[in-house]
């Protein structure tokens, strides 16, 4: 039977032997100076992220798996994304019942309900929401806040900006956050396949899909 589109977790991410992982925003900004030195910047289109990561030698099976995997995908098909490496600053569980209270006038804030009691969120710490399909918007706390003894947080910025289908009450994974991605034309080197040893050399560089 045909695959399914995106990926879910299971099929790809969660095999994904990843050994190191970095997550940076891709903008797209039209940019002019002056001699002066000043220079302004309007931004042409919402940023993007892009998922840079090493993958570690394993057994050749898993490494042909994979790269079949991976290889299916294509340039035009998507598969959702969890950094394994990760967990937020505070090191406890956020727990899976957080949700959006309130959100700031401009979206780039947003505060927070259902948290433990005084738990700290720190910037840097990561957040996605399930969007309408299988979008996910998928941020960042640029700020650092401690949530009061009921588990409430006020406005805390966020990057980049919360889409506007994303309304108040929005459930918001903050312990394993998913990102959606495609891959670009080279963004997949695949394993060296071994038969009956270690496979290496597997990398991506791998873009965000809304």
């Amino acid at each position: 039977m045909a695959l399914a589109e995106p990926y879910p977790l299971a099929f790809l991410s969660n095999i994904l032997p990843v050994a190191d992982c970095t997550i940076e925003p891709v903008r797209f900004e039209e940019m002019s100076g002056a001699g002066s030195g000043q220079f302004w910047a309007a931004e042409m289109a919402d940023p993007l992220w892009r998922v840079s990561a090493t993958l570690s030698p394993c057994l050749w099976a898993l490494a042909r798996e994979i790269n079949a995997k991976m290889n299916a995908l294509g340039t035009t098909q998507s598969f959702h994304f969890s950094d394994p490496s990760y967990s937020p600053a505070a090191g406890d569980a956020p727990g899976s019942g957080v949700t959006i209270s309130a959100i700031g006038a401009t979206r780039q804030a947003i505060a927070l309900a259902g948290l433990p009691a005084a738990y700290r969120i720190t910037a840097g710490d990561r957040l996605s929401i399930l969007r309408s399909g299988a979008g996910y918007y998928f941020g960042e706390f640029a700020e650092t806040v401690t949530a009061n003894s009921s588990g409430a947080t006020a406005q805390v910025a966020i990057s980049p900006a919360l889409p506007l289908l994303v309304a108040t009450g929005a459930a918001v994974s903050m312990a394993n956050p998913v990102i959606r991605l495609r891959v670009p034309p080279g963004g997949f080197t695949p394993y060296r396949e071994i038969p009956g040893g270690l496979s290496t050399g597997a990398s991506f560089s791998l873009v965000q899909k809304r």
